[in-house]
């Protein structure tokens, strides 16, 4: 059984790997400096979820996992620019499949609503690549 995504079984799990010091979990966020949430929608069980995470050089400093009935106000909130950097929101199976690889950012775009700073994304882009390259690597599902 795998992980869903979004919820705070993962939210719990990632605080587990940063705490017991997981060697490749350590190397996907090292340097990592960025602010997102996540929001996805139309999950099993007619909800819609949301991912807050935020990492300060390599370390998660709040991960916070939200969910409600959909579709829900997290698709309609506004965007606090002050307090992060990106909002990303699609529908569950597409980040599942784009944080499985089964598609790429080029193909998830059509269904896909970024909204934040592109700047601060663009210095860090080498450590989110790794940090997406790492979610591969684990059981998620939607």
């Amino acid at each position: 059984m795998g992980l869903s995504f979004g919820t705070q079984e993962t939210a719990n799990y990632f605080l587990k790997l940063q705490e017991d010091g997981d060697p490749k979990f350590k190397e996907a966020c090292a340097g990592l400096t960025l602010s997102l949430f996540m929001v996805c929608q139309d999950c099993p069980g007619n909800v819609d979820r949301q991912l807050a995470i935020t990492f300060v050089d390599g370390r998660f400093t709040e991960i916070i996992a939200t969910e409600k009935p959909a579709p829900s106000d997290l698709r309609t909130a506004p965007f606090d620019h002050t307090k992060y950097d990106f909002r990303v929101q699609a529908p569950v199976n597409t980040i599942i499949d784009l944080v499985s690889g089964k598609i790429d950012m080029l193909q998830a775009i059509p269904a896909t609503k970024i909204e934040g700073n592109f700047a601060q994304l663009m210095v860090n882009a080498l450590g989110f690549m790794r940090f997406l390259g790492f979610l591969k690597t684990l059981p998620l599902e939607p």
